[in-house]
C-alpha cells in the first residue's frame, strides 16, 4: 500500500513539473526567435539567401551552440560570424539554436548530373573501404537528419557550395584538426581522404537528401 502511495506522489510530483520544462522549452523558442531578427537577414528562416551561407532550419541544437561558441572564442574564424557570435551570452546562444532547431526545414532539390549524384550517394551510404572513408550515415543518419545528442549536424537539403566549402575547409585544416573539436578531426580526417570531384559529387546529392 505504502509502495503504491509513493508512486502516485512520484508520478502527480512529475506530471506538475512537466508543463515547467516544456515551457522553459517553448520560452527559450520564443526568445530566439527574437534574438535571431538579425541572423535571418542572411541566414533566412527556412533557407538561407546565399548558397553559400548555411540553411539553419531543424539543425541540430547541440551542434549550432557548439559552433556559435567557436566562433565567440575564436576557434573558429569568420569576419561575419566572429563578430557577430561575440556579443551573444551563453543563454543568447541556446535561444537561438531552440528556435532554429524548432523549424521545419524545406526539401532541397538535387541539381547534377545523374553521375554526380549516384557517385554521392554511393559515398553517402556505402563510404570509399578501400581509402577508409566510412559512410556518411553512420553518423549523419539514412535521411542526413543528423544526431543531436552527439552535435552530428543535419546534413539533408543543405546548399552544396556551402557544403562543398565546408568540406574544403576540414580538408585544408588537416594538419591543424585536434587543435579545433574532437567533431572537426573527425571530419578533417574523412575530407583529407576525398577528391575535389568526391566532395563535389557527394555536396550535390545532400542538397536533395531527404
Amino acid at each position: 500500500m505504502q509502495n503504491k502511495l509513493f508512486s502516485r506522489a512520484i508520478f502527480s510530483l512529475i506530471m506538475l513539473l512537466l508543463p515547467n520544462f516544456v515551457s522553459a522549452d517553448e520560452a527559450a523558442i520564443k526568445a530566439g526567435e527574437q534574438k535571431s531578427m538579425i541572423c535571418t537577414a542572411c541566414h533566412g528562416i527556412e533557407n538561407s539567401n546565399n548558397p553559400e551561407w548555411p540553411n539553419l532550419s531543424q539543425q541540430s541544437k547541440k551542434y549550432i551552440i557548439e559552433q556559435l561558441h567557436a566562433f565567440r572564442g575564436g576557434v573558429r574564424n569568420n569576419a561575419l560570424m566572429s563578430s557577430q557570435a561575440m556579443g551573444l551570452s551563453d543563454q543568447d546562444i541556446v535561444d537561438i539554436a531552440s528556435y532554429y532547431n524548432s523549424i521545419p526545414s524545406k526539401k532541397g532539390e538535387i541539381d547534377s548530373s545523374a553521375k554526380n549524384v549516384e557517385l554521392g550517394q554511393s559515398i553517402y551510404r556505402g563510404g570509399i573501404y578501400d581509402r577508409g572513408v566510412p559512410a556518411c550515415m553512420s553518423c549523419h543518419g539514412p535521411k542526413g537528419l543528423g544526431i543531436d545528442r552527439t552535435g552530428y549536424p543535419k546534413v539533408s537539403g543543405q546548399h552544396s557550395v556551402y557544403t562543398l566549402n565546408r568540406l574544403k575547409n576540414y580538408k585544408e585544416g588537416y594538419d591543424d584538426r585536434n587543435s579545433v573539436s574532437k567533431n572537426y578531426s573527425i571530419m578533417s580526417g574523412i575530407s583529407f581522404k576525398l577528391s575535389n570531384l568526391e566532395m563535389k559529387a557527394l555536396s550535390e546529392y545532400l542538397q536533395g537528401l531527404y
